[in-house]
Parts: C-alpha cells; structure tokens; sequence
C-alpha cells in the first residue's frame, strides 16, 4: 500500500497550484468585523465591516458599512462581539450575494412588476400592487433584502393588524411578501432564508356572523328587484357562480335543451378573461326556475338573436356600472 503524503500547502487548506480553473474560483473573505465604542453622553457598540454590493450599472463594487449593535450600558464588549459574529454570518458563509444589497422598492420596480406581475390575472395584479402600495413598500420599501428578517416582517403584521387590518389581508400579506423573496433567490438576487416562512399569525377570529336568508325571504327579494338584477341574484342564489362570472355570461354558455350553464369566463374592471381557477371552468346545472327567468330575458332583450352577447346588458350594451363596483 502506497501512501501518498500531501504537500505542506495542501495539509494546511491551501492549493498546491494556481492555475487553469482554480484561478477563477472566489476566495471567501473571512471577516469579524471592527467593533467600537462610539458617543459619549449614551455610547453604543458600533459594527464596521466591508461588504460587496450591487452598482447602478450592474457591476459589483465593496464598500464600508456599520450598523449599531447595542448601547455599551446594555451590552458588554463580549456581547458585541457575539452579536457582530452572528450579523456577519450569511457574509462569511458566502449565502449574502451582492444584489441582495438593492432595495426592495428597486427589485419590486425592476423585476418584479414587469417579469412576474404580467403572469397573473387581472384582479390578482390589482391586489398585489395594493398591498405593495398600502403596506409593504411604506413598512420596507427603502429596506435592503439582505436586512429584511423574519422578526421585521412578523412585527410589522402584528402591527397592522392591531391598526384593523383583517386576518385574511395579513395573510395575504405575508404570502406575498414569501413570493417576493422566492423569486429574488430563484432569480439570484437574494441567497439567505426566506423571512416570510417562519411569520405566524394569531388564530383566526370571525369578523361578524354570517347571516343566510331563508328560501322565503330570497323569493320576496328576487321579486321586489328589477331586471335584470333579479335574474342576476336569482342565477348567484340557484348557481353559486361568482359576480365576475354571471357578468361575463353569454347566451352561448346557457344550454336550455341540456339544462346546464358553461362557466369558462369572467369579468374584471373592463376586461373579459378566464376564470379566477382551473377549477372553476365548470358545467353547473340550470333549474327549472332559472331557465324560465333566463328565457323571458332573453326573449325581452334587443339584441337576443345573438347568441355570442353578453346575458346581462344595460341600456347601452354595458355592464351594470353598481355591480361592477360590488365586484372591484
């Protein structure tokens, strides 16, 4: 048995040769970073390091940065020690790339909105630029993803939802903030771990109780409206379908002789598209209440010889602009 002995530099870490490909491997920078004291009248624990970074024209550049650590009455100088290792630790493991140092107000601006945003429905890009606008750009717009942590996120909830924000939008708002940070690692311009997956949110409490009217009282309503309204309510009662769905409804989709309505579209602020699931392209059946309300509309309607318009029309061929607002 041969046994090969390893040169010096080999036992030590270190590479025999520097050449072919091993020239183009990074060298880690292994930093502790400069603690110091800084004021006088209330001193703190300063932390100084170098820290690579993402230029406006794409290049990467290393510049000084500091942050406090904690004030010296608080804190010893061991415990600021401690507490600069565990700040530079994502730097030291190499998991802290230099575009992480870009705003999340840049990364929403640059690639979010216009590589992700476009891939979404109508109505889901509407909610995602209201939440970004209403709550997460105020809260961390000017934040870096590098600096963005779990507990930021988790007060900032809390907080809102203190200030009346429903559990339903906090959520929201927590998985939004998860999909930002997926996509900044899937497309290499965040490497730590995602802060959003580790917020937890207070048990669910019912907002107010739910009231159902009974089959009399939604006769006697069906009755006390005008059409086309009360058709409308009575296909939402009979069929369950969704506002943007029944006002998307062309007399194509109504099958009389089968007895069945065809969902395969909706309607959003103007604009006709898909349904809001996979799922929710479906075949629902059409009572026989439903399809003589539908027949004596059709059969009224001006322009009921064509089967490709839209079920429901004002006077002017439009959507009803009061249900358009009960759907935005």
């Amino acid at each position: 048995m041969t046994m090969t002995i390893l040169p010096n530099t080999e036992k030590q870490g270190e590479l025999s040769q520097t050449g072919g490909w091993q020239k183009k491997m990074a060298r880690r920078r292994y930093q502790k970073g400069n603690v110091r004291k800084r004021g006088k009248r209330n001193p703190v624990w300063e932390l100084q390091w170098w820290e690579d970074y993402l230029k406006d024209d794409g290049t990467i550049g290393r510049r000084r940065e500091s942050c406090t650590l904690g004030t010296v009455s608080e804190m010893s100088l061991r415990q600021a020690r401690k507490a600069a290792e565990e700040k530079l630790r994502l730097v030291n493991q190499g998991r802290q790339v230099p575009q992480s140092t870009m705003t999340l107000e840049t990364f929403i601006d640059r690639y979010f909105v216009p590589n992700f945003l476009p891939t979404l429905k109508a109505s889901t890009q509407g909610r995602y630029r209201r939440t970004l606008t209403n709550h997460l750009l105020p809260a961390f717009g000017t934040s870096r993803l590098c600096d963005i942590g779990s507990f930021d996120l988790q007060r900032i909830v809390l907080q809102k939802m203190g200030n009346g924000l429903g559990g339903e939008s906090a959520n929201h708002l927590r998985n939004l903030m998860s999909k930002i940070f997926a996509l900044a690692k899937q497309w290499g311009y965040y490497n730590g771990d995602n802060p959003a997956s580790s917020v937890k949110l207070p048990e669910k409490q019912p907002v107010r109780e739910k009231h159902i009217l009974p089959p009399g009282q939604i006769a006697s309503l069906v009755e006390m409206l005008k059409e086309p309204v009360s058709t409308m309510v009575l296909l939402g009662v009979l069929t369950g379908l969704r506002i943007g769905e029944i006002l998307a409804l062309t007399w194509t989709h109504v099958d009389f002789s089968a007895g069945e309505i065809k969902v395969e579209q909706a309607y959003y602020r103007g604009l006709l598209g898909t349904p809001k699931t996979k799922r929710s392209r479906r075949t629902v059946p059409l009572p026989q209440s439903l399809a003589l309300a539908l027949m004596r509309l059709k059969t009224n309607a001006r322009t009921a010889n064509g089967e490709d318009n839209l079920v429901f029309q004002t006077r002017n061929v439009e959507l009803p602009v009061d249900l358009l607002h009960l759907h935005s």
